[in-house]
Order: C-alpha cells, then sequence, then structure tokens
C-alpha cells in the first residue's frame, strides 16, 4: 500500500501512485502518462517513476521533495541519471494542496517551502514550512512516491499476526516468529519497504528457525 499525502485534491483525476503507475507498466507493458508531470518523493520509486514518466513520453517532468538533494533516499547515481534524462529536481518543498478544474482534474499542485531544522528520528534534518512561501507547479499529472508499508489483508491479531506502530509484522528479531509460534515473517512485511537483499536474508534465516522449530 502507497502511503497518503493527506492533503486537498488528493482523489482528483490525474493523481496516482507510483506503485499502481509502474505496476501498471508491468502489468500491461503500457501506461499513461501525461505531458505536464510531477514526481512528490525522493527515493528509489521516486526516481523509477520519474525515469519512466520520461521515457513514456512526457515533455516536463519535475520531481519534488521535502528535503535537499544530499538527503534523498535514492543513490547519488540515481538521481544524476534522472537528471540526465532531462528531470527537472525542485528541492526543499512539500505538497499543500492539489489544484484542480471544475471536472476535478488535475491543472497543478500547490506547494510550499521548507527549510531544514533539527534531525529527526531518521537521522535527516527535518523540513520546517516557510510561512507564505507557497507556489503552483503546473501539472496534468501528479505520481506519489512517499513510501509504502505491506498490505497485511488476510492477517489479524486473532490469528496470533501482531502489528507495530509502524503497520508491519511483529516478530522476534532472532527467530522471525510472530506470536503464533507456526507463523513467521520477513522482509518487507516486517521491514516496511526495503531491498530485496534484505528480505531475501531475513527468509534464509526464517527457514532456518522453522527448521530448527519442527
Amino acid at each position: 500500500n502507497s502511503n497518503d499525502m493527506r492533503i486537498p485534491g488528493e482523489d482528483a483525476v490525474g493523481v496516482v501512485t507510483a506503485v499502481d503507475f509502474l505496476g501498471d507498466l508491468e502489468r500491461d507493458g503500457d501506461v499513461h502518462v501525461g505531458e505536464r508531470v510531477t514526481v512528490i518523493g525522493g527515493g528509489f520509486t521516486a526516481m523509477d517513476a520519474c525515469r519512466t514518466a520520461v521515457r513514456k513520453g512526457a515533455t516536463e517532468v519535475t520531481c519534488l521533495y521535502r528535503r535537499s538533494r544530499t538527503e534523498m533516499p535514492a543513490h547519488k547515481s540515481e538521481v544524476d541519471e534522472a537528471e540526465e534524462e532531462g528531470v527537472r529536481l525542485e528541492l526543499l518543498c512539500a505538497p499543500v494542496r492539489v489544484v484542480t478544474d471544475d471536472a476535478n482534474r488535475v491543472t497543478g499542485i500547490e506547494m510550499q517551502r521548507m527549510q531544514l531544522g533539527e534531525p529527526d528520528a531518521s537521522g535527516r534534518r527535518r523540513p520546517v514550512a516557510i510561512e507564505g512561501s507557497e507556489f503552483v507547479v503546473e501539472c496534468d499529472q501528479v505520481i506519489t512516491a512517499i513510501g509504502q508499508y505491506p498490505n497485511l489483508d488476510g492477517t489479524t491479531e486473532e490469528q496470533g499476526i501482531g502489528r507495530t506502530k509502524w503497520r508491519t509484522i511483529k516478530v522476534d528479531d532472532w527467530t522471525y516468529q510472530t506470536a503464533n509460534p507456526r507463523v513467521f515473517a520477513g522482509g518487507d512485511a516486517v521491514l516496511g519497504a526495503q531491498t530485496v537483499i534484505q528480505a531475501v536474508a531475513q527468509g534464509k534465516k526464517a527457514a532456518w528457525s522453522m527448521d530448527a522449530f519442527l
């Protein structure tokens, strides 16, 4: 599941999550791309969405991110390569609302300038809004890439599959066993959106734990 921006206009025609955008391309071999595209976020998924939009024919692609380039979660090389492909970076700004026409179609996104304050729990400096600094980026498609969390449909607390405050499955850090001793979990369902390498590693460790348990 994709995190919401939690701003007015998010339900407008032309607003799509990066997960759905990239998923449609993978499933159907093609995906709708606007003429002027904005991508909200600064991670690997955001870079994938930006570069895909360019390659699918968007005339202008702008990546909007609330911190500076240094704090972007995407690897520096990915950001460099996105710029080389024509992606424009608009940094230190956060979305305020999606601007729409009378038919509820996207015509732009209102942003607010940010400045970096003290580090937050992630170790990155916290973005702080600058009052009166709002501006509008004109576009006909907004792609959101501000993080994901696992879809845990089909598992419940009653089954012994507990949850963390981060909306992931609660497991023993050593065995990857849930409160239900016959159910193990690992990867993004436990870590949140992380790498394939980390998921594979947890899968192998969980397999050893399963073998020992049996």
